[in-house]
């Protein structure tokens, strides 16, 4: 696998999301400066989360940044469940999920198909800065 900057949010998830014995990852970089570490998983369920494990996995994009340092920062982002589970700046919010990563997350996940199809654009958007910024105030910001 090549570690090599990919730009195209489909490249990346095609590169990366082929089964094999080892996880497959690649660096994206998707235009606002930083470069991010990505790999699909399948993940088994949380017993501390989900209570008891019951079996069966499910798909996860794990993110790294800053992966030369003696403690990388790292994200996993399930699948979502449901159509209203799907990411949108306020759901990404309501995961506690890191705000900052998300103009640069945002085009991975909608290669996946993780967002709603409203927002299925897999370019690097400076826009979405702008959308975690008035979810991140919330509906009352406005008033």
């Amino acid at each position: 696998m090549t570690t090599n900057d990919i730009h195209d949010a489909r490249q990346l998830i095609a590169e990366i999301d082929v089964p094999t014995e080892r996880p497959r990852w690649a660096w994206w970089a998707p235009g606002d400066a930083t470069r991010y570490h990505a790999a699909l998983i399948n993940a088994a369920p949380s017993a501390s989360m989900i209570g008891p494990a019951s079996g069966g996995t499910f798909r996860a994009l794990v993110i790294t940044i800053d992966l030369l340092s003696l403690s990388p920062t790292s994200i996993v982002i399930p699948r979502p469940n449901a159509d209203l589970d799907r990411y949108t700046a306020e759901e990404w919010l309501f995961r506690r999920f890191p705000g900052g990563w998300w103009a640069g997350v945002r085009p991975l996940l909608a290669a996946l198909g993780w967002t709603p199809t409203s927002n299925r654009d897999t370019s690097y958007r400076s826009t979405d800065h702008r959308d975690i910024t008035a979810a991140q105030r919330g509906p009352d910001a406005a008033r």
